[in-house]
């Protein structure tokens, strides 16, 4: 009798060194990849930051003229406009790896970087897509895989893929017809309607399009926010 009760001591005393172990082992394994995310996040945002990797990127920006892969090798091999190109799109690919192989979470770094690589890979997509012909078939490829995401977190009221210009204040609008918005609806796909007239229009015909959100231009910067994120906009005024 003794020895049983012995026994289913030593057996929960062992329960409890077990769970207790898996906690340790556990809250062990969080602050690894707590410290391997800062550390690799660390390591991106001090490479982005350097006078050296701001310069390249400042160049292709601003600078780079070339519109095709054969009059770039003409004008930059081996100077410091090549030197640029794959300083610049390298750094974006390693971050898509990244975020591809799960070291980094792609929300907590593109809300930084998000817009310059959209606005890098806007100059030099035509370069990257006849080098890829030419030289590297993959060139860039992770980079290309972070766009979707990049476009979500610098717009993410437009959602993902939507077609903007980076640190220009006139972005392009697609218009959409009347006839084409309706077979939108009536299929179902996921719109928000937004009503951007003023608060004088809106006073005089307060009705809206069904499900509609009302918000003026001068509310949007402001309110954007409470848009949803999960689908496209469609803003009218009339």
């Amino acid at each position: 009798m003794i020895w049983s009760v012995i026994t289913a001591i030593a057996s929960i005393i062992s329960t409890i060194a077990f769970v207790l172990t898996a906690l340790y082992v556990r809250a062990e394994l969080k602050q690894m990849d707590r410290s391997r995310f800062l550390q690799v996040t660390s390591d991106l945002f001090a490479t982005w930051q350097s006078r050296e990797f701001m310069d390249a990127q400042l160049w292709l920006l601003h600078r780079l003229q070339e519109a095709t892969w054969a009059e770039f090798v003409e004008k930059h091999r081996g100077d410091a406009g090549e030197a640029a190109f794959h300083r610049v799109g390298s750094f974006y690919d390693r971050v898509g790896t990244l975020v591809r192989l799960g070291f980094v979470d792609e929300k907590e770094i593109l809300s930084t970087i998000g817009a310059y690589a959209i606005a890098v890979w806007q100059k030099i997509e035509p370069l990257i897509k006849e080098a890829r012909r030419i030289e590297n078939s993959v060139l860039f490829d992770d980079f290309e895989r972070l766009l979707p995401a990049c476009y979500e977190c610098y717009v993410p009221a437009l959602g993902e893929g939507a077609k903007v210009t980076p640190f220009s204040i006139a972005q392009p609008a697609e218009r959409i017809s009347i006839d084409a918005l309706q077979k939108r609806l009536r299929r179902g796909d996921k719109l928000t309607l937004l009503d951007v007239r003023n608060a004088q229009q809106f006073a005089q015909t307060p009705a809206t399009l069904p499900n509609a959100v009302h918000l003026t231009l001068g509310e949007l910067p402001g309110r954007v926010q409470e848009l949803p994120r999960d689908r496209e906009v469609v803003a009218y005024c009339a």
